[in-house]
């Protein structure tokens, strides 16, 4: 039990470290979408999120990694702003 719990939590460190790596560049994409800092982070949030629940992309290579990390970024900032127009009507 002990050993699935550090086991466990070395592979989150291990993630974190990967997502950390695309952390400023997600912000930026999302930023230069929507200008707007907090729907910035917003997006960019959700696409870090999203990645850290997809097994495969930790076992991409980098390029990889930053195509799909830019590809899920524009995703949830067009589906934040999309959510915003529509609470506009």
């Amino acid at each position: 039990m002990v050993e699935t719990t550090i086991s466990r939590k070395q592979e989150l460190q291990r993630k974190a470290a990967v997502l950390k790596q695309y952390e400023v560049y997600c912000y930026q994409m999302a930023y230069f979408l929507l200008e707007d800092e907090a729907l910035a982070a917003q997006a960019a949030k959700q696409a870090l999120f999203h990645l850290l629940n997809d097994e495969t992309f930790f076992l991409d290579h980098e390029q990889l990694q930053k195509q799909k990390t830019k590809q899920i970024t524009i995703k949830y900032a067009l589906q934040t702003k999309s959510a915003l127009l529509q609470q506009a009507l």
